[in-house]
């Protein structure tokens, strides 16, 4: 028994390991049975061994489906219990439910009829009231009627002063509806009394500061007095006196006070709104707007008017942005009332920023751009173009040499941004300070200043003056790349001016009717400028030929192409002098530009080049020697061209035209028909045979 007891522990610890896996199960019952080992000696007494096995499995299995039949048993015993408990509460809760409503169906009857009789016995409580009230007014009235009032102990007992106040101020509003004739002195005496309780209650108000019970009594008997202003303002210069700041902060704590005072304000007085209002008018009419004063006078007094135009700003948002806290944390809730402050604070102001703002940029850019100058020790020329005057400069550039400021551009992207953020400060300032209906023409004004002093004064002067400095007869001497150095600093320039357009100035002027006045305005510019670069960029590409071709006439001999010296390969002194010039001026071309505008720049040079060397090459005669020259200087030049970052095929074309001077008579015809050739009108090559020393002894034609 104690081995079958072990066996179904086993059999338990393995049935319930997860996850169960059945093969496992097996192979431990193998291993059970044959103690471990690897070979099996007896099969027969193995497989009764696992009979045995699976019967005890069978027995365990029926042991707990015995066990599992009794569980379900008892669930479904207690599961019955259960809903039958559940049951018997449902039954107790509605019954329970219906009490409740017979009991609140009872107690509103008892509260409808407590009401009533309360009605009732207000309504016979309040004229016995009112009739004792009247009986005790008509008593006093005939104290002071008598003048018995001088003895009457409610007047002369300190502790019965708002009792008193209250009475007499009734007495006084009577008073003053009787007959004056009739009751003059008895409205006299009352209107004495009346001024000494009034004083009296002020000066208990005062007394009783910090005791805040104590004021709202005496304010709520105040209320009723003529007086009551007076208290209100003297509270009020009691709140203020906690404002000590007098620099940027004190708007933060006008706020902070307002916050600060409210809740005791609603406490003391009958009417806070009032009261509020009356804080908020002192702190607006009296701190703030003597605080305003005394800074921008200052200003003015320093004559810092870029000071005083960001004060004026800062302050004007600081009033604006106070108002909308007192309006967010319900201190005012009249936004009129608010708005009318603010613009008795700063109508003078505003009256006169546009002129101020456009003033002070004026003044500004003109001190940035005569620094500038001044540094560089250069007096502005008066430049004429257009007409009869760009004619006269143009004469007078054939014939003299032209002043190039030995390479300076007279631009500065520190000028620009100065100038820019200027006028970006501008435009901040004007959207915060012009009204709705002016913005858009002061945003004009300060658009065409900008145009009128970076783009006019400063990038437009600059061009022409690199435009001035390029010569427009054939150099005799090497025409410096000054002009493109100019060009990528005016891109530059006209690119920051470009990004404060698009995302200031055309921002503010969206949808107004001044929008296509500015859009012509700056288009205008950009086609001018644009206009007057490409002119000067025509002109250094010209004066680059131009000086080409001065080398080529003047150090190109004919005897250099007709020698019957021995053949060198070598390249010419004038082609390495070409080279070199016009390597100089491609460095500074793709240094100062890029994109479609270098390669238009690159292929119009090229195309100037083939031509210019096209019209050189059929001047002369050659011996095969001077071709091999030729051919020496040609591939030099294609050499040179291909370091370009946009280089053209033109040279390809004069090269194998140029061969035809060096090919042997009888290969001569197939030379001209080859496959490189092919394209190339049968004219130019018949031209390029004729230049060969041997033509006359050839008597060959293409046609």
């Amino acid at each position: 028994m104690s081995g079958g007891g072990q066996s179904f522990t086993t059999y338990v610890q393995d049935l319930e390991q997860e996850p169960f896996d059945g093969l496992d199960l097996v192979e431990k019952l193998a291993w059970r049975i044959t103690g471990g080992k690897d070979s099996i000696t007896a099969p027969l007494a193995l497989k009764n061994k696992f009979e045995d096995e699976i019967a005890n499995l069978m027995m365990l299995c029926d042991q707990f489906q015995s066990k599992i039949t009794s569980l379900e048993t008892g669930l479904e015993k207690d599961k019955k219990d259960y809903v039958n408990k559940l049951q018997r509460l449902y039954d107790k809760n509605n019954e329970a439910v219906e009490r409740i409503k017979q009991l609140d169906a009872s107690m509103q009857g008892i509260s409808t009829k407590v009401v009533h009789l309360g009605d009732q016995l207000e309504a016979v409580h309040q004229p016995r009231v009112k009739a004792s009230d009247t009986l005790q007014l008509m008593n006093h009235f005939d104290e002071f009627l008598r003048e018995r009032w001088l003895n009457s102990m409610l007047f002369s007992d300190p502790e019965k002063l708002l009792e008193s106040a209250s009475l007499i101020q009734k007495l006084y509003s009577i008073s003053q509806e009787l007959s004056t004739e009739k009751y003059a002195a008895v409205q006299s005496r009352i209107a004495d009394k009346y001024d000494v309780v009034e004083g009296l209650l002020l000066e208990e108000f005062a007394r009783a500061q910090r005791n805040e019970r104590r004021m709202a009594e005496v304010a709520k008997v105040l209320s009723e007095f003529k007086g009551y202003n007076h208290c209100v303002h003297q509270y009020v210069q009691f709140v203020e006196s906690h404002l000590k700041s007098n620099d940027a902060q004190l708007f933060d704590e006008c706020l902070l006070l307002c916050k600060t005072f409210k809740p005791k304000i609603e406490k003391i007085f009958p009417n806070p709104d009032m009261v509020m209002h009356k804080l908020v008018l002192n702190l607006f009419t009296v701190r703030i707007r003597e605080f305003i004063k005394s800074r921008l006078e200052d200003c003015k007094d320093r004559r810092d008017d870029e000071e005083y135009l960001q004060n004026e700003c800062q302050f004007y948002n600081q009033t604006i942005k106070l108002c909308r806290q007192l309006e967010a944390e319900k201190i005012v809730t009249d936004t009129a009332f608010l708005s009318m402050l603010t613009k008795k604070i700063f109508e003078n102001y505003l009256a006169k920023y546009v002129k101020d703002e456009l003033d002070y940029l004026n003044a500004s850019c003109v001190k940035i751009l005569q620094k500038f100058y001044n540094s560089k020790k250069h007096t502005k020329k008066q430049i004429q173009t257009g007409g009869l005057q760009e004619l006269k400069r143009d004469v007078q550039a054939r014939l003299m040499n032209v002043e190039n400021f030995g390479g300076e551009t007279f631009l500065s992207e520190d000028v620009a941004i100065g100038i820019l953020q200027e006028t970006k400060n501008s435009l901040h300032r004007a959207a915060q300070l012009c009204e709705k209906e002016s913005l858009p023409s002061t945003v004009e004004s300060i658009f065409d200043i900008l145009l009128k002093y970076l783009y006019l004064e400063h990038v437009d002067y600059a061009a022409e003056l690199a435009i001035s400095g390029i010569t427009l007869a054939e150099p005799k001497t090497e025409p410096p790349p000054y002009f493109f150095p100019a060009a990528a600093q005016t891109t530059t320039i006209m690119l920051l001016l470009a990004k404060q357009y698009d995302d200031s100035i055309f921002h503010l002027l969206k949808n107004s009717m001044l929008e296509q006045v500015v859009v012509k305005k700056w288009t205008n510019a950009l086609r001018s400028l644009e206009k007057k670069v490409n002119q000067g960029m025509r002109r250094q590409l010209n004066a680059i030929i131009g000086y080409v071709r001065y080398l080529l006439s003047t150090e190109q001999n004919r005897n250099d192409y007709r020698s019957d010296g021995e053949v060198t390969i070598q390249v010419s002194q004038v082609c390495r002098q070409i080279v070199r010039f016009l390597n100089t001026q491609i460095n500074a071309m793709e240094n100062a530009c890029d994109g479609s505008n270098l390669q238009a720049l690159e292929t119009e040079l090229s195309n100037k080049l083939y031509n210019l060397l096209h019209v050189h090459i059929l001047q002369f005669t050659y011996s095969t020697s001077g071709a091999m020259l030729l051919l020496c200087d040609l591939n030099e030049y294609r050499r040179c061209v291909s370091t370009w970052r946009f280089p053209q095929q033109h040279l390809d074309t004069l090269h194998s035209l140029s061969n035809l001077l060096v090919v042997l008579p009888d290969n001569l015809v197939d030379a001209a028909n080859s496959q490189l050739l092919a394209n190339i009108d049968r004219s130019r090559i018949q031209e390029f045979i004729k230049l060969r020393e041997d033509y006359r002894n050839l008597h060959i034609n293409l046609y």
